[in-house]
């Protein structure tokens, strides 16, 4: 496996060498003619992660790795059609693929649970292979292939490319993407308000609700006003059809509004808003129980977004609501779980609650405790998701050098409903208990995450240099068994990227 994957990274090499010799005007990577231009793009980036034990259940079993190594290499070509003037349509063909993703040393062993923090293993992905058709006298665009899937803040539909920027604080490195087998249809922008309508129908290939071996296809039909100005707004509408192996699976509509504004203020720096939420409604026949073979589904997410920016500093707030499901026997699922690539914070949600539903696959499952297992519990893992939350995550950021730039703040997380493990409330008689055993308060608790990243660029290659750290202080929603809360948990990483 190795050895393939170096003769793959070879082969790239070669590739993307003659381009940036190549480079001119229209700079490094970069082959320009009368009619066409054709760029390459080359990225590596490395995440080096360390987090301290902490207890997945009752028993006090933890992870059985505390560091990871998850490296990504990305390659990729775009070409496009220059000469509009002879032609009466611009070809536009993306390439993206990564060779080299996920974890390549410390994935937890299988046997504590499914979709546990740093599982999945590492493995080739592609992204992009895509060709568009722009017919700008018909106001026509038209286009076909494997693609990612994104709209507005990524909240729901995320591609797993919106990173950190000097003025998001944010504290994320998003891996993989939601990727599909797409066909649209749609418009250039119309009048002076740039509308953008946009007709679609995806063959999922992988995103968070798709498991292995499900199967899943959706339609979608998207408005968007104000396209590529400072002002937009927009409303996307998904039908989705979903199917697992054990023939059960989920028919559901999402409505998916999004809106983004931004203003000047002169001496007191730009501040920018933005806003999306989704209500996700309709059906399933997954996680079955004797009273209720078929459930409702309503879920409701939605997030805000406040920046400040001042040149060299700047403060941000974000707020996340999920909803969440706290009866596993009633008619209606509940449980809304935010993409995982809109990351919010460091460790509540990405790492404990990760690993704390992950860890509840197996201890649902052992018969020589509930019996009969109930169906389906592959999918409750949230598999790094916020979901069943109410956050408040406010960050300030300095621009302390040139190229270095300190960020930091506490997140405040709340559940929506009170936090319910499969097991333990199963055992409690439909009593709402954590992994943990306890009965849960609604105060996950306060995490301080602090980071800094140092940026710059060396013969044509962008780089970035970065730390991060987090502590989480478990509230009531932590309680254990024998009473009191769970520890802290502390979390530290190192960051390197580098784009051609």
């Amino acid at each position: 496996m190795r050895q393939t994957k170096m003769w793959v990274v070879a082969a790239w090499c070669f590739v993307l060498m003659p381009l940036r010799a190549a480079a001119d005007a229209c700079g490094v990577a970069c082959i320009e003619t009368d009619t066409w231009r054709l760029r390459g793009q080359a990225q590596y980036q490395t995440r080096l992660e360390g987090v301290s034990t902490f207890p997945l259940d009752r028993y006090g079993t933890a992870l059985d790795r505390n560091f990871f190594f998850l490296p990504v290499l990305r390659a990729g070509v775009a070409a496009e059609t220059l000469d509009t003037a002879t032609r009466p349509y611009v070809l536009q063909f993306e390439y993206e693929h990564d060779l080299v993703t996920g974890v390549e040393d410390g994935a937890p062993a299988d046997r504590l649970g499914a979709e546990l923090p740093f599982g999945r293993k590492s493995h080739a992905e592609l992204r992009r292979l895509f060709l568009r058709a722009t017919i700008p006298s018909a106001y026509l665009v038209v286009g076909g292939g494997y693609t990612m899937s994104h709209w507005g803040l990524g909240l729901l539909a995320n591609d797993g490319a919106h990173g950190w920027t000097k003025s998001n604080a944010y504290f994320g490195d998003p891996r993989s993407g939601d990727r599909v087998l797409r066909a649209t249809v749609g418009t250039t922008p119309l009048t002076k308000a740039n509308v953008v309508f946009r007709l679609a129908y995806d063959e999922v290939e992988g995103d968070d609700p798709l498991l292995r071996h499900d199967s899943a296809q959706q339609y979608i039909g998207s408005v968007l006003a104000g396209y590529g100005l400072a002002h937009s707004a927009g409303l996307y509408v998904v039908y989705r059809t979903q199917d697992a192996r054990v023939r059960r699976g989920f028919d559901v509509v999402v409505y998916d509004v999004f809106a983004r504004t931004g203003k000047k203020l002169g001496w007191y720096g730009e501040v920018s808003l933005a806003g999306e939420a989704a209500v996700i409604h309709g059906s399933t026949t997954l996680g079955p129980t004797v009273d209720f073979p078929k459930h409702d589904i309503l879920q409701v997410g939605a997030t805000l977004q406040a920046r400040l920016d001042r040149i060299t500093h700047g403060l941000a707030l974000d707020f996340l609501y999920a909803s969440g499901d706290e009866n596993f026997d009633d008619r209606e699922q509940n449980a809304f779980k935010v993409d995982p690539n809109y990351e919010f914070g460091l460790l509540l949600y990405r790492v404990v609650l990760a690993a704390q539903t992950g860890r509840a696959v197996v201890t649902a499952a052992d018969p020589t405790l509930v019996g009969r297992p109930v169906p389906d519990l592959d999918r409750v893992p949230t598999r790094g998701a916020p979901s069943n939350t109410i956050a408040l995550f406010p960050r300030a950021w300095w621009q302390a050098w040139r190229s270095l730039v300190l960020y930091g703040g506490p997140l405040f997380a709340w559940s929506e409903v009170d936090v319910a493990d499969a097991l333990n409330t199963r055992l409690s008689g439909g009593e709402p208990h954590n992994a943990l055993g306890g009965r849960p308060g609604q105060y996950y608790g306060t995490e301080l995450d602090l980071g800094m990243r140092y940026f710059g660029t060396v013969a044509g290659l962008n780089f970035q240099l970065g730390a991060e750290g987090a502590v989480l202080f478990p509230g009531n929603a932590f309680r254990r068994l024998q009473g009191g809360t769970m520890s802290e948990v502390f979390l530290g990483r190192m960051l390197v990227e580098v784009r051609l």
